[in-house]
């Protein structure tokens, strides 16, 4: 793989170097990351699975039954469905979303709530200076979104770094 989200030594041994283990310790890796990528390293050796090797993997969120899959730009359409139905297995988990990493908001915030559409999103500057998103969503697509406003929220903020507030209308 061409990235992971820790060093591919440390992937490999098990045993974290002083950098790794600081962004174990701070949250910003995960068991469930390292778990993954030790995998897929094992799995990039096998012949049907020899696309990894030019696939960048930045972060996997475990987020109760889906996982979402954040890879490199233009690596998604890399990914093949056997890898798809193999992690889904492995993990236990019903659903699989990947991402590729972006700082922007517009197309992370869409790769969640697909196949539903995003209705607008603005910019809104608060007195103190700070700038947050607002993020229109259609009501009638509630339902069919994997996640609540909350969870939209949450996930926005590790993904982008960004604020947003969702609205349903």
């Amino acid at each position: 793989m061409k990235n992971l989200p820790a060093c591919k030594t440390c992937v490999n041994s098990g045993f974290l170097c002083a950098s790794c283990q600081e962004k174990l310790d701070t949250g910003v890796l995960t068991q469930f990351e390292l778990d993954l990528a030790k995998d897929l390293l094992v799995l990039e050796e096998e012949e049907k699975f020899g696309f990894l090797k030019n696939v960048s993997f930045f972060k996997a969120i475990d987020f109760e039954d889906v996982v979402i899959f954040v890879v490199g730009k233009k690596d998604k359409i890399k990914i093949t469905q056997n890898l798809i139905n193999w992690i889904k297995e492995t993990y236990e988990v019903d659903d699989l979303i990947l991402i590729e990493r972006t700082q922007n908001l517009r197309a992370a915030l869409e790769s969640l709530i697909a196949p539903s559409k995003l209705i607008s999103l603005n910019e809104i500057f608060l007195a103190t200076g700070d700038i947050e998103f607002k993020g229109v969503l259609s009501k009638k697509d509630q339902e069919a979104i994997l996640f609540t406003k909350e969870e939209l929220e949450e996930l926005i903020l590790e993904l982008t770094d960004k604020t947003i507030r969702i609205e349903f209308e």
